[in-house]
């Protein structure tokens, strides 16, 4: 079941704004904002990876299992619309879900490491995105 963050970052009008983004039709916009999403969630990224727990090998573990890989899955994906950081996947990281929010039946405490990244660099976050879409917006639809 997938859960969904209890952290976001709204901005007043940016529904308007992507809402006029869509009818300009323009792609070299589009992208632009993409990037200024991505930038904005890539300040989050080094945080999340710093405090991703790196667990230990000992004699019961998997040998799949290799200490460090969740803070390595830790990657930034983005749209016109937003954008996110995840850790973990199906193929190489799948017990990054049970990590993150805890796993009771199999004794595994929830350690919401992306979550406090988050609330650390909100207002970095919040900066970022505001001095990057302010660019776009000068570059693009003041006609600089």
């Amino acid at each position: 079941m997938a859960r969904t963050s209890a952290f976001t970052v709204r901005v007043d009008g940016m529904r308007a704004f992507q809402k006029n983004i869509r009818r300009l039709k323009n792609r070299e916009l589009n992208n632009s904002v993409r990037a200024a999403n991505k930038a904005a969630a890539e300040v989050v990224k080094p945080e999340a990876e710093r405090t991703a727990p790196r667990g230990e090998r000992d004699e019961k573990s998997s040998r799949r299992y290799k200490p460090g890989r969740l803070a390595k899955s830790v990657k930034v994906t983005a749209s016109a619309k937003g954008a996110q950081v995840k850790a973990g996947s199906a193929a190489r990281v799948p017990y990054a879900a049970a990590v993150h929010f805890g796993y009771p039946k199999r004794g595994i405490a929830a350690n919401r490491f992306l979550y406090r990244a988050m609330a650390r660099k909100s207002q970095d976050v919040s900066e970022t995105y505001e001095r990057e879409i302010s660019a776009v917006v000068r570059q693009h639809l003041e006609g600089d």
